[in-house]
């Protein structure tokens, strides 16, 4: 039951990164802004996603160590 939850908590967060990053670029690719403009939104855009990495990666080692000790229960 637990190793459905993290997996369904990491297609979630991979999910919502993808749709993050294709968004991010559809607006830049419409929006009037200069190039130096641009590049600083995509800038903050990664800084942000590069957050919600490391967010997720703490998620998926806290996953691992639950599902690991779970396992170890059924083994003993």
């Amino acid at each position: 039951m637990s190793e459905k939850r993290g997996n369904c908590a990491v297609t979630v967060g991979v999910s919502f990164l993808t749709g993050a990053l294709i968004g991010a670029g559809v607006a830049l690719l419409f929006a009037p802004v200069t190039g130096k403009e641009a590049r600083e939104i995509i800038g903050d855009k990664m800084e942000d996603m590069k957050e919600e990495i490391k967010k997720l990666e703490e998620k998926l080692v806290h996953v691992k160590k639950n599902f690991k000790r779970e396992s170890d229960g059924l083994e003993g």
